[in-house]
């Protein structure tokens, strides 16, 4: 009659009650919205607008998940911005933008509702406050690039301007909140096949919650190593710049609960980032991608010593997909001391505290011959000096047959360094399947009664496919919390 998904105990006082309750009817009529990044704060608000009560839990001492290490980039199509400016765009036009980066593996209903959506969204904020950045839009040179400009920012380019702007708006409804922080929900309450509440840890102990839905706004597992060890053993030693609460909880519920996992096997390796020796999270502050935008006479090798894409090239997605492609998705940044002064000196490169990196002799390194180099990162040293003979050969002749790099410099000026650069995870790309409504999909492909989810814990794959979209981080969590709040908000009751 009753059950805790699988492994969870019951009270058999809270059997009764349950019991009890769902037989009168007296569940509470409220959405309880685990989470609080982007996805959680439009869920709650949305759910509050349409009328709903709220249970809003989240797992840290403050509310606003990973918005506290992102930027605020947020991509529409037919924006007032856009109309100003003279930019002509549709939702056709961003569809088709978003298949061509995503390599078209997106979940084609999610990704039409997510384009079509996003300016609504976008003026939803600015007619509540928010201010967008002089440049909005503009062509993101982060991310592969969109045909068109697309991408705004508030004027303090954060991902929490957006928290702001929906807790203010939240403000007059908020009787009919509740916020429990430091409080972790570890299971869902099921009762016949629907989600009915969760089961939480915090200050006050072990609680139960019940609701008339449930919304899953967890976000991603990129701090998860060990699930990603086990479930993705290709992709072990990709560093990663997310949060330590970034460990897929919502989605290993969900999936005891009996909720389909897609896109599970994808795991795109932004290039890239040092990290401490032994330690896989590191931060932003030791992304090496900077050095395709504004180093020249760097040369990228394989662990095999040997050169794999274009290393200065305008798009980012060649060498995402590059990297996918080469042993440990890691790869060696070999530049000489001539690169160093044609670049504006060490003052200039593209990765903080680069003396320190070399002191530790871990990351960084330094060398007099490029053999030495070769040797000091444990590379094939007949392969790098062939690499390197090479690339000297092509700068003499002023050509890059093999990439097409249209700078071509030599390497032979010593003393010569590298950087070991690791794949490095933003968002994780596989989570639990949803339909538009934003309902759970069972692995018998029916909506999972009373259980929802938004943001990273679908997987940034439905909604983007194979690859990075600019402000495809921030955009889907924001309309599909707002779809997942309102559609909640109007569930049946028990």
């Amino acid at each position: 009659m009753f059950r805790v998904v699988r492994t969870a105990a019951i009270s058999a006082a809270l059997l009764l009650a349950l019991s009890g309750c769902v037989g009168d009817g007296k569940v509470p009529d409220r959405v309880i919205v685990v989470g609080s990044g982007l996805a959680g704060h439009a869920a709650a608000w949305a759910a509050l607008d349409a009328g709903s009560e709220v249970l809003w839990i989240e797992k840290n001492k403050d509310l606003g998940g990973s918005t506290a290490i992102a930027t605020g980039t947020f991509s529409a199509a037919g924006t007032r911005l856009q109309k100003a400016k003279g930019i002509e765009d549709s939702v056709e036009l961003f569809a088709k933008d978003l298949n061509r980066i995503g390599k078209g593996k997106a979940d084609q209903d999610l990704l039409m509702l997510y384009a079509t959506k996003s300016a609504e969204v976008w003026e939803w904020f600015v007619d509540h406050g928010l201010e967008p950045s002089p440049q909005s839009p503009f062509i993101d040179p982060v991310h592969s690039p969109y045909s068109v400009p697309r991408t705004n920012t508030p004027v303090k380019n954060s991902a929490a301007e957006y928290c702001k702007v929906l807790q203010a708006a939240m403000k007059p409804l908020e009787a009919k909140l509740t916020v429990l922080k430091s409080t972790r929900v570890t299971d869902l309450i099921q009762y016949k096949g629907a989600v009915v509440g969760v089961k939480t840890q915090g200050p006050e102990g072990e609680k139960d919650y019940l609701g008339k839905a449930v919304i899953l706004a967890t976000g991603g597992f990129g701090s998860n190593f060990d699930l990603i060890a086990s479930r993705l053993p290709k992709y072990a030693q990709l560093r990663s710049v997310t949060m330590p609460h970034a460990v897929g909880d919502g989605i290993l519920m969900a999936e005891k609960a009996g909720a389909r996992l897609v896109h599970m096997d994808y795991l795109v390796g932004y290039f890239g980032a040092i990290a401490e020796e032994g330690k896989k999270a590191t931060g932003f502050g030791s992304l090496t991608s900077g050095f395709a935008e504004r180093w020249k006479g760097d040369v990228w090798l394989s662990l095999e010593g040997k050169r794999f894409v274009n290393e200065d090239g305008d798009d980012e997605d060649p060498r995402e997909t590059a990297l996918d492609a080469i042993p440990e998705q890691t790869a060696i940044i070999v530049f000489d001391q001539a690169a160093v002064d044609r670049n504006g000196g060490f003052s200039k490169l593209p990765v903080r505290g680069f003396d320190q990196w070399l002191a530790k002799g871990y990351g960084v390194k330094k060398a007099d011959t490029v053999e030495g180099l070769a040797e000091a990162f444990g590379l094939p040293v007949d392969a790098v000096r062939a690499t390197i003979d090479q690339v000297n050969a092509d700068a003499a002749a002023g050509t890059d047959p093999r990439f097409g790099k249209k700078e071509n410099y030599p390497v032979s000026t010593p003393p010569f360094y590298g950087i070991k650069s690791y794949g490095t995870i933003f968002m994780t790309q596989g989570g639990v399947k949803t339909n538009t409504r934003m309902e759970v999909i069972s692995t018998e492909g029916k909506p999972i009664r009373g259980l929802y989810a938004a943001g990273e814990v679908q997987g940034t794959a439905q909604w983007g496919g194979l690859g990075y979209a600019g402000g495809s981080g921030n955009t889907p969590p924001l309309v599909f919390g707002m779809e997942a709040g309102r559609n909640a908000a109007r569930a049946p009751g028990y």
